[in-house]
């Protein structure tokens, strides 16, 4: 049970004017509770830009290369005990910030005392979670390329089976497996460049040096911070870069949601063709759950979780949104209840792709059950048949009257099939799918 005496001391904070003070237990609970645990997983994107914004300090004469060199080995020390698992933020610290602020001052003494000259929490907590979506944005980008590629493997070791194709939940049209599973892949494709272009131009930009929204009396060059960093530019106007919260996070959630709706339609498909009505897809046991009561089951339990976690993530972006509706330009304490949906958008996004690329990785297509299927509907073959005619001469609607009206009198083998598709030769079509040149442009959106 956490300690609700009002009276129970607080570890003294750095903003702290005098040096008496008695914080209440509840507040600080409220205040800072859940989002030290955020925090708590970005400590080495803070340590990297405190040690770039030290580096800038020295470069500006404002501490000595000896003290930039203490600050650095206290910046390693933490690296260590963080990967030790012995660098823990609690609750008094409030965040992560302030944990190795205190951290250096009680190592280094006034030196540590130096390494905020300039900056704000306010510019800081900015940069850190700036840091921390480059390297995260570029880690779910990649797994989406592993799984789009996972989908074009599928799709050429299947690339003619014939499946009916189907609108308005209708058998519409015969296509294949290759042409159903690399449309899953175009569509990963185009989630990827969205993210890429949000991350490269939108993300890729230094708030740090705005201090609190209004710039500091120092003559700082930004850009030489930067480029030490590792951003490709700054973000120019100070106050901006703190309007700019919540608005850029919101972007690159905004491509989880692509990312997300994109798996939502692959695993409502599965949910569908894998049912016992239609039985188009063999399902490995390695993937499948059963039943406590009912022997018989065998549910793809993990398609059903992507489908219901797209909407949560979708959730996740509309709250971050709302956050930052209705506010006045600058810092507003309640921006940090930006990371919850943020953290769990992000980590959804990337479960959901591990999991998905697991799932095609133990699915197999059922052909017989398939082909049979089609068999069984002569009105899926019906344009094709009107095609037909019309390379014989006949005029378009006139063969689409004269095969809509013998519906039942059309009489299709499996060679018909197979014939077919491999006519539809045009780009993208069943029999020119361009595969290989979909998985080298996958590759190149790799970062």
């Amino acid at each position: 049970m956490p300690n609700t005496d009002p009276k129970a001391p607080i570890k003294k904070k750095i903003w702290f004017k005098k040096k008496d003070v008695s914080l209440n237990r509840i507040v600080e609970e409220y205040n800072a509770g859940e989002d030290i645990g955020y925090d708590q997983q970005m400590i080495p994107d803070d340590v990297w830009c405190s040690r770039c914004y030290a580096r800038l300090l020295e470069r500006h004469n404002l501490i000595t290369k000896e003290e930039l060199a203490d600050l650095e080995r206290g910046l390693d020390e933490i690296l260590e005990l963080y990967a030790k698992g012995e660098f823990i933020i609690k609750l008094e610290d409030e965040d992560c910030h302030t944990k190795i602020e205190n951290y250096l001052i009680e190592r280094l003494g006034d030196t540590g005392k130096k390494i905020h000259t300039g900056r704000s929490r306010n510019d800081q907590v900015l940069v850190m979670m700036r840091w921390f979506l480059m390297n995260k944005a570029v880690i779910i980008g990649n797994k989406a390329i592993d799984l789009a590629e996972t989908f074009i493997q599928f799709a050429k070791e299947y690339e003619m089976v014939p499946m009916p194709g189907y609108t308005h939940m209708q058998k519409a049209m015969p296509t294949t497996v290759g042409t159903w599973m690399g449309a899953f892949a175009e569509s990963l494709m185009d989630d990827i460049r969205l993210l890429n272009t949000i991350r490269d131009e939108i993300v890729n930009q230094n708030p740090l040096g705005s201090g609190a929204g209004y710039g500091s009396p120092f003559d700082f060059d930004r850009d030489w911070l930067s480029k030490e960093i590792g951003f490709k530019k700054t973000q120019n106007n100070v106050i901006y870069c703190h309007n700019s919260r919540g608005k850029i996070e919101g972007l690159v959630l905004e491509a989880c949601c692509q990312i997300m709706l994109t798996l939502n339609k692959l695993a409502s498909d599965l949910l569908f063709f894998t049912t016992q009505e239609f039985q188009f897809f063999n399902i490995d046991d390695s993937i499948a759950t059963g039943s406590s009561i009912m022997p018989q089951k065998k549910n793809l339990d993990v398609a059903e979780l992507i489908r219901g976690r797209t909407p949560t993530v979708l959730a996740c972006r509309n709250e971050m949104a709302m956050n930052i509706s209705n506010k006045i330009s600058g810092y507003h304490r309640d921006g940090q209840e930006l990371k919850r949906p943020l953290f769990l958008g992000l980590k959804y996004t990337e479960m959901s792709l591990d999991a998905m690329a697991a799932t095609v990785m133990n699915i197999e297509p059922n052909k017989e059950v398939m082909v049979k299927s089609m068999l069984a509907c002569p009105g899926l073959f019906a344009a094709h048949k009107a095609f037909e005619k019309v390379k014989e001469g006949m005029t378009f609607r006139d063969a689409y009257q004269e095969i809509g009206s013998n519906i039942s009198q059309i009489e299709v083998t499996e060679d018909d099939i197979n014939r077919w598709l491999k006519m539809s030769t045009h780009q993208g079509g069943t029999g020119n799918l361009r595969l290989d040149m979909i998985e080298k442009e996958l590759e190149s959106l790799r970062r």
